[in-house]
């Protein structure tokens, strides 16, 4: 078994001594490729390294295909993330300190020391480092940055500058994500498991309550509904308060929750607490239509959800129907529902579920939706929720209004219609909710909407920006393919995005030094300050300004003045600009699918805000996830993993091997400890088939020897295409898992050439350099080659090595050997004796003409008539041979074999087959065989007797 540990750190350092992976500007075609940054507040695991190894493959795999690469890394540790880190640790927070001691194997006594942010970040930013070179990652170290260093700041400020130029930096009020313990915007780096907030718009209508000079205020995001209202819903035992908003004469009711989030939307003042059975007793009024209708309990009502209120649909919505139901079934008298929408319900649904069936209430949709999941007012709330999804997507896309005064319109229509009337006639208040509550920050205080005055945003709804974005995803390669529709759908969505945070490690926001800018907005262009980096690490961060980066970025300015104005040499600023224009213009961003609604719309519209279009982003894949075991990892579980620790166990190769070909890159992987030992057993297998090369002979080529050649000749051929697109598993599956399968065969075959076997081998190693580099470079050298595989050409196929023949003709053993031993087993269980010797009789060649000619024509008759005008055949047995092969037409192949052919092969191989077989092989030619089975003997495929 191979030493996998051993050749890493040997293979490591000569890479690291030689310097093969520092880039520079040269004649070659440029190719830049990056993943998206980690961040520094703990340790890797093996499941970052499944976005790593993305851009660690595509690197060396286009190094080899001639273009000069630049694979640069940097580390992220802007934002609150780190300072709550910190905090956690000051406070002794359990298991914080645990993992730090457990995972990260600190000495509680060292604690300290991380108790300093800038510490702490520039402490994980060393280990990562370390885990990055026992990965093998083939990085330009020297690019290297982390983005709180001064230099990367005035890179920022620079960009902030433009986005104001542009118009896309503005103030205003707006709803953003809130922590009130840090008094602090949040987004998705802030927040516990990364999740970004979601806010959605929703309309608070107001239903007059008879007999007071008061409303009850409920949330809906449809109110095109209302004309299909029977009732309110209320949430049973939940507090209750009647407020004042905004400084309103009027009362309205929320419940107490409701009010503690929607006050920092709005002026609440809480009036009194009321008991949920006084609202019961209250009848509210339509404010479209003046009916009355009853509060009523309603089981799935959220009091910190909305205004707590809930106004009921039961026609279309699930979930108020069932809470009808429930109450009717409980002897609660209940209204009616009325349908105002029509739809062909469940025809637009496809395969929405497994056990689809044919809904029957078709005048109540809501119980119709039920009845395609086979489900009834009974059912889970997970039930519930699949029905309102497919009820939505029917009626919002198909459904057609019946509601008086909204006849015939689509739904949407009706929705704009409604709610813009519930606003003119103030019988409406817009509200916000977070969507994906409840979210909490790292600090452990759960996220709620906060209304900010003079926020800071960035404009991404911009609407010319937007139309700017689509044109550069358009024109980018997105992989995989499917993936382009997420990434639209996300620059669509994007819209205002608060900046300014009050705390925070990174850059300043250059507008309002008291704020820091947020830990998303700083990551957008970054990987332009890769180009330069390297050649301004030692420049006064105060140098660096604005007319720096114009110059090198934008081509803005004079250099002579540039170079006066912030006293940087003019060979410096040269080769910055030089550096830039050529690297970035092939940038290729490998990122993970969680990023597809938060870095990579930014990503793009930053890209074509500030620069010039040639310098677009051009190449986006996405990969997939890392299971472990078939789980999704996470703490809970304890199944994460310290990239170091599986190293040390598994070795980097194998690793690398089992994310990336026994998946697609943009798939999800499995890592598995079973799969992984394969792995190390086919490489050593390679190893072991190399260190016995030179015990090999330099004979005659035979017809093995041009098989094997031929199988290398077509792996490249067909390798090649996949690896181009990165579908790695298709690619790696010809490369390695048939190249074990393929030397076993050659081998057992009695090949012994060691030029034919050390051709292959060498294009093997040189083809498992991408995504086994150790490995790769071991075989290679073993070889006898001198060279870094990493820095040698990919192999190319020779067409004209290329035989179909030789390869059909061991096809054809590998299948006498099959049909063999399966007849054998048959024939020993029934006559219980054990078979001594197989006769393989070979095909008569008139049976090859006809076979050529029923492949050629496809048509019976056709052969028939030529055997009638044929002197040379036996009319009778070609007639009965045609009338054989005819039931399967479309299956004859020609054949280029003659008997002849066969027999010598067959001669050649028989060692083999009677080794493989398990007894005395005879081979005989049909004309001269006793046996009753030669007649049935076909071209390639003989007939077979059994001897006793």
């Amino acid at each position: 078994m191979i030493n996998f540990n051993e050749i890493e750190a040997k293979w490591q350092k000569a890479w690291t001594d030689a310097k093969i992976f520092e880039s520079e500007v040269s004649d070659s075609k440029s190719f830049m490729v990056f993943g998206a940054f980690p961040y520094t507040n703990g340790l890797l695991h093996v499941g970052h390294f499944k976005s790593y190894v993305t851009p660690e493959i595509l690197a060396r795999y286009k190094r080899m295909r001639g273009f000069n690469v630049l694979f640069p890394m940097g580390f992220h540790a802007t934002g609150t993330p780190i300072l709550g880190v910190v905090k956690k640790l000051k406070s002794r927070d359990r298991e914080t300190v645990e993992e730090f001691t457990n995972k990260y194997h600190i000495p509680e006594q060292e604690f300290q020391k991380f108790e300093d942010p800038l510490y702490l970040a520039n402490y994980f930013v060393g280990k990562f480092e370390e885990s990055y070179k026992k990965f093998g990652l083939s990085l330009d170290f020297r690019r290297r940055f982390v983005t709180i260093e001064p230099i990367f700041s005035k890179f920022i400020e620079w960009q902030f500058g433009k986005l104001k130029e542009n118009g896309y930096l503005i103030q205003g009020k707006h709803p953003v994500g809130w922590c009130f313990n840090e008094n602090n915007a949040v987004g998705m780096d802030d927040i516990l498991h990364g999740i970004a907030p979601e806010i959605e718009d929703q309309i608070a209508i107001k239903f007059k309550v008879d007999g007071e000079d008061a409303y009850v205020l409920c949330a809906t995001y449809r109110p095109e509904t209302l004309p299909g209202l029977t009732n309110i819903f209320i949430k049973e035992n939940a507090t209750y308060a009647l407020c004042k908003i905004n400084g309103s004469k009027e009362g309205y009711y929320i419940s107490r929750a409701a009010a503690e989030i929607l006050k920092h939307q709005m002026k609440i003042e809480v009036v009194k607490d009321v008991d949920y059975k006084d609202m019961l007793n209250k009848v509210c009024i339509s404010p479209i239509d003046g009916r009355k209708v009853p509060v009523l309990p309603g089981f799935f009502v959220k009091e910190n959800i909305g205004t707590g209120i809930v106004m009921s649909v039961p026609a279309h919505a699930p979930f108020d129907y069932a809470a009808l139901e429930r109450l009717k079934q409980n002897g609660i008298k209940v209204p009616e529902p009325i349908k105002i929408i029509d739809v062909e319900i469940g025809s637009k649904l496809g395969n929405a579920n497994s056990a689809q069936s044919k809904p029957v209430h078709i005048d109540i949709p809501a119980l119709a939706y039920l009845e395609i999941l086979n489900k009834d007012f009974n059912s889970a709330e997970d039930d519930l929720e699949l029905a309102t999804k497919l009820a939505y997507k029917e009626e919002s896309h198909y459904g057609k209004m019946t509601a008086k005064g909204y006849e015939g319109m689509s739904e949407p229509e009706a929705r704009e219609k409604i709610g813009k009337l519930l606003e003119e006639q103030g019988n409406a208040i817009k509200i916000y909710v977070l969507q994906n509550a409840p979210l909490f920050c790292r600090c452990g205080t759960e996220v709620v909407i906060n209304l900010v005055d003079n926020q800071w945003f960035i404009n991404y709804g911009d609407e010319n920006w937007k139309k700017a974005a689509r044109e550069e995803l358009s024109e980018m390669l997105v992989l995989p393919g499917k993936s382009a529709k997420a990434v639209q759908d996300a620059v669509d969505w994007l819209n205002l995005r608060a900046v300014a945070r009050s705390q925070g490690l990174g850059t300043r926001f250059p507008y309002d030094k008291n704020y820091m800018i947020e830990s998303l907005s700083d990551s957008t262009i970054y990987p332009a300050f890769y180009t330069i980096v390297n050649l301004i690490r030692d420049t006064e961060p105060d140098r660096l300004k604005p007319e720096f980066f114009d110059y090198v970025f934008l081509a803005k300015g004079n250099i002579d003045d540039v170079s006066k104005v912030t006293g940087i040499s003019y060979e410096t600023i040269k080769k910055c600009k030089e550096s830039f224009e050529y690297w970035y213009t092939t940038t290729t961003n490998c990122t993970a699918p969680e990023h597809i609604f938060s870095h990579i719309p930014m990503y793009l519209f930053n890209h074509c805000a500030i620069f010039d279009k040639k310098y677009w982003a051009k190449g986006l894949g996405i990969n997939g996830m890392l299971l472990m075991e078939g789980e999704k990892m996470s703490k809970s579980l304890g199944n994460v993993v310290p990239i170091e620790e599986a190293i040390s166990k598994y070795g980097v190769d194998p690793i690398r091997m089992n994310m990336a070909a026994s998946s697609e890159l943009y798939s999800d992987a499995n890592f598995s400890v079973a799969a992984i030992n394969g792995i190390q057993e086919r490489l050593s297998y390679i190893q072991d088939a190399i260190l016995n090369v030179d015990t090999l002979d330099a004979n005659e080529l035979k017809q093995i020897d041009y098989w094997l050649y031929s199988k290398l000749n077509k792996k490249i051929r067909d390798a090649t295409p996949f690896m181009d697109i990165m579908e790695t598993r298709d690619a790696y599956m010809q490369i390695f898992y048939n190249s074990i399968l393929e030397l076993k065969h050659y081998l057992a075959r009695g090949g012994k050439n060691g030029i034919v076997v050390k051709d292959y081998l060498s294009a093997v190693s040189l083809m498992l350099q991408p995504i086994a580099p150790h490995c790769a470079e071991e075989f290679w050298h073993a070889l006898g080659n001198t060279t870094f595989a990493a820095k040698e050409k990919w192999p190319e196929a020779n067409e004209q090595m290329i035989n179909e023949k030789v390869e059909k003709q061991e096809d054809m053993l590998d299948a006498i050997i099959g049909d063999a031993k399966q007849a054998i087993a048959l024939m020993e269980r029934k006559s219980g004796k054990k078979v001594k010797e197989i006769k393989i009789i070979i095909a008569e060649n008139w049976k090859r003409d006809i076979n050529n000619m029923l492949a050629t024509e496809k048509n019976a008759g056709k052969v028939y008539e030529k055997i009638k005008e044929s002197n040379e055949l036996d009319k009778q047995a070609a007639a009965d041979y045609v009338r054989r092969l005819s039931k399967k037409l479309n299956e004859v192949k020609e054949v280029n074999l003659t008997q002849e052919d066969e027999i010598t092969i067959l001669d050649e191989a028989k060692e083999y087959l009677q080794k493989s077989i398990g007894c005395k092989i005879v081979i005989e030619s049909e004309s001269t065989s006793k046996s009753e089975r030669a007649k049935r003997s076909m071209p390639m495929k003989p007939s077979l007797d059994a001897i006793f």
